[in-house]
């Protein structure tokens, strides 16, 4: 007994010394599996020195991305087993973590890297090892064993279903009942919210109710008031106006007392009929304001419509002004008879009339010295405007607004409309980012925008200059069109001082924008066909038709296209008539050039700077008798209808021409506008673009031609038909205008009214004389000599480069074959290359110093 005893005691030392061994060696294996763990970890992120490098090369070349979470779920494995030892059911888990692992990196590399049929094991090891990438060699094996034999299709469908499957064993829940718990728990929640929702639904109606109330108790309130300080200020100005009238009553009657003679007689018009329209104007006025005041309640800017009346008559009577006779130096005041009589009762009848006589024979012997006043055209030959709110109403704004503030919240940019400015044909929605979102994202998602949109094109303004604010403009619904006669009647065009002032259109506010081209001080239209450049010249020459006289500002016309200006031939503010031919558009240039440095040498002769000061002073200017005083110098505008014709002809004296008059001819009052249709650059070069600091862009058909016109992207995202982005010199960026539009026939009825009304030019022969003598001689002089214009340029250019070939010469000079044939040929014959020698270039017989000596003597 005493035995047995001891060999029990003996068997159960024993078994609490294994049970605290195998508790020590779990605690080594799980500290060596953390230490491996942390030092796997460390090596996949390049912090493991020398063998830590050759770890990571290794763990991402067999498992690619997945080296990153291998150390920490070999960690978790590792202690889920050694705490589990005799659960068998562990075991199994462990497996199914194992195969989801494996089946995970198979799936990593499908979506990252793909499965190329021809890409072997070796391939997948060293392209995930040197990359960090797909999914390794187990992933590569993965791939290959299930897309080679099911497709790439059935690949993911093997994968995903083994993943489920091993996340099934691993958590031992089912795959169905976890997505019927989760229809669950979302129907109850959604079932709780609506019984919430019906609960307070009598108090939402009573409150609904109680805010309409109150609401219509403020209109009506608001709409009593106004009334009543509408009859005060109407009842004030009726007590005003009977005060006025019976001391007008009263002047008469003592007048009659002293002299009986001027009974009825007006020396004046009564006041009353002055005071009477004003007063109808003024309380139209008083209700337009109120209605929009009583409709402004969101934050929509567009411009409203102006009144038909008001405009018409004020400047249908000022269309033919009178001259200011009183001002004229040497005229004396003009002062009717009766007003004579009025403060000289002595006078008799027989000094008034020979004081008529004596006025009416001097005014009589001025007349034949002084011009004929300019007639302005009267703006009813222009159309006006329907009057209507432009663009699309405030419901289908806000409704924009809401679906574009919505489109970019799905796309994770979270932004809040401030405000919506609508223009004639695109509005402008004022976008401010939360704190924290780039701004390159919103730009990014344009397409995405213009399609839940369904707009036909956006542009993205970002940001706004000078706002907080990213601009997105969208094309409206409804256009509406605007005329230019409503832009000249703006208070923004009377008010403008220059004679230069030009009606460009409306803004993206539906403001109008009125320019000066003296600022500009030079102008580059360009767009694609039919894009609305050439109704933009229209508009550009009727507002200074309609601003300055003929002595004020002067127009040079070229127009190779023949139908676009020619219908301007007549009309009293051109030099020379339009001009047509494209080889005299050079020498009207050269005109201007030449013109350009007489100006600059009068100028120094008076000690003036600009144009400006030489006309300020001229005016100021005493003259002694028998000398006969200087006039004023005009402005003068060239405008160019199509510059690619021109340059195809005579493209070196063309370029030349305009880079200079670009460079110098602003204080010389010389302006130049520019368009072309071809906004490439063998049209609009590096020189004149880089002279030309103001352009106006339309439509174009890439981008790559809006950055020639803009040095930016833009114009191809406009709509066409008047739709332009304005770029005057001064602007950080260009800005949207819509452009007005004036048709044929209101061109053709003002250019009739000026032609019919106004006397004839006349333009100066010496002008026109300069001109056609360099159109004959761009393709060269007739006679006897009939060398190109080129042929000196030429001569030197081969010489210096020591070769000659017909390639060259249109290279250099932008020629055809023909003519550069010819001109090689001119070269030959005076002997400055050799004959045609095949295909080899032609040998060069002067030197520079021979050829210049043969130019002197010939």
């Amino acid at each position: 007994m005493a035995a047995s005893k001891t060999n029990r005691n003996k068997k159960k030392t024993t078994k609490k010394k294994q049970q605290t061994s195998n508790g020590f060696q779990t605690e080594i294996i799980l500290l060596v599996i953390l230490a491996a763990s942390i030092i796997l970890l460390a090596s996949a992120f390049g912090m493991g020195g020398i063998v830590g490098n050759a770890i990571s090369s290794f763990l991402f070349g067999a498992m690619g991305l997945l080296a990153y979470i291998f150390p920490v779920l070999l960690f978790i494995g590792a202690a889920f087993l050694l705490s589990n030892k005799s659960n068998r059911l562990a075991y199994k888990k462990v497996l199914a973590g194992a195969a989801f692992f494996i089946f995970l990196c198979g799936l990593v590399q499908l979506l990252t890297e793909g499965y190329v049929q021809s890409t072997t094991l070796t391939d997948y090891y060293h392209l995930c090892s040197d990359y960090r990438t797909g999914g390794g060699v187990i992933g590569g094996a993965i791939c290959i064993s299930t897309t080679s034999a099911f497709g790439v299709v059935g690949g993911y469908v093997i994968i995903v279903l083994v993943l489920l499957v091993s996340l099934i064993i691993i958590t031992q829940r089912s795959f169905f009942e976890f997505f019927y718990q989760l229809i669950d728990s979302f129907l109850g929640f959604v079932k709780g919210r609506h019984e919430e929702y019906m609960e307070g639904q009598p108090e939402r109606e009573l409150k609904k109710e109680l805010r309409e109330k109150q609401r219509q108790k403020l209109k009506e309130e608001k709409r009593a008031r106004h009334i009543r300080e509408l009859e005060e200020a109407l009842a004030e100005e009726e007590a005003l106006e009977e005060e006025e009238f019976s001391e007008e009553e009263r002047k008469p009657q003592k007048q009659k007392k002293k002299r009986g003679f001027l009974e009825g007689t007006k020396l004046i018009p009564d006041k009353e009929e002055k005071v009477e329209e004003p007063e109808e104007e003024k309380e139209a006025a008083i209700d337009v304001q109120s209605v929009g005041q009583g409709e402004m309640e969101f934050r929509i800017h567009r411009s409203e419509p102006q009144p038909a009346e008001e405009p018409e008559e004020t400047w249908e009577e000022d269309g033919e002004p009178e001259p200011d006779i009183s001002s004229e130096p040497g005229m004396p005041e003009s002062v009717s008879p009766a007003r004579q009589t009025s403060k000289n009762p002595k006078s008799s009848q027989t000094e008034i009339e020979t004081g008529i006589r004596n006025i009416q024979h001097e005014i009589e012997s001025r007349e034949p010295k002084e011009k004929k006043v300019y007639q302005f055209p009267p703006l009813k030959l222009l159309k006006r405007g329907d009057g209507k709110a432009q663009g699309d109403s405030d419901a289908h704004l806000r409704k924009t607004a809401k679906k574009l503030q919505d489109t970019l919240h799905n796309f994770g940019v979270n932004v809040t409309v401030t405000n919506v400015s609508c223009g004639p044909t695109v509005t402008r929605y004022e976008l401010q980012p939360e704190q924290g979102v780039k701004v390159s994202r919103i730009v990014g998602l344009a397409d995405d925008i213009k399609l839940n949109l369904a707009a036909a094109d956006i542009r993205i303004e970002a940001p706004i200059p000078g706002k907080a604010a990213v601009g997105i403009e969208v094309p409206n619904k409804e256009n509406s069109a605007v005329m230019l006669r409503d832009l000249l009647q703006s208070e923004e065009f009377k008010n403008a001082k220059s004679k230069l002032s030009f009606a460009a259109g409306k803004d993206i506010a539906g403001k109008p924008v009125v320019t000066d081209i003296a600022k500009m001080p030079h102008l580059l239209i360009a767009g694609a066909t039919g894009s609305g450049k050439s109704v933009c010249i229209n508009t550009l020459i009727i507002s200074i038709l309609y601003k300055a006289t003929p002595d004020e500002v002067k127009l040079i016309m070229i127009d190779p296209k023949v139908v676009e200006l020619s219908v301007y031939n007549g009309i009293p503010h051109l030099f020379i008539p339009v001009v047509t031919d494209p080889k005299k558009a050079a020498g009207a240039l050269n005109w201007a050039v030449s013109e350009m440095s007489s100006r600059y040498n009068t100028f120094a002769e008076y000690g003036v700077r600009n144009l400006g000061e030489y006309n300020r002073k001229i005016e100021k200017m005493t003259i002694p008798e028998g000398e006969e005083k200087p006039e004023k110098m005009p402005q003068i505008v060239i405008i160019v209808d199509e510059l690619a014709d021109l340059m195809m002809v005579a493209p070196g004296e063309v370029e030349d021409a305009i880079c200079r008059l670009a460079q110098l001819a602003r204080a010389a009052g010389i302006h130049l506008i520019i368009a072309t249709q071809r906004p490439s650059v063998n049209v609009i070069t590096g020189l004149i673009k880089a002279n030309m600091p103001s352009r106006i862009a339309f439509s174009v058909s890439s981008g790559v031609d809006s950055r020639t016109i803009l040095d930016m992207n833009g114009a191809e995202k406009l709509l066409g038909k008047g739709d332009m982005l304005f770029y005057p010199q001064g602007y950080q960026k260009p800005a949207r205008l819509q452009g007005a539009f004036v048709s044929d026939e209101e061109v053709s009825s003002v250019v009739g009214f000026l032609t019919d009304k106004n006397p004839k030019p006349e333009y100066d022969p010496q002008i026109e004389k300069q001109v056609n003598t360099a159109g004959i001689s761009a393709m060269g002089a007739p006679g006897g000599d009939d060398r190109d214009i080129y042929f000196e340029e030429a001569g030197k250019f081969i010489i210096e480069k020591e070769k000659a070939s017909i390639g060259m010469l249109q290279r250099m000079f932008k020629i055809g074959f023909n003519r550069a044939a010819r001109i090689m040929d001119q070269l030959s014959d005076a002997g400055v290359v050799g004959p045609e020698e095949g295909t080899k270039p032609r040998k060069v017989l002067m030197s520079l110093e021979e050829f210049q000596s043969y130019l002197e003597e010939s």
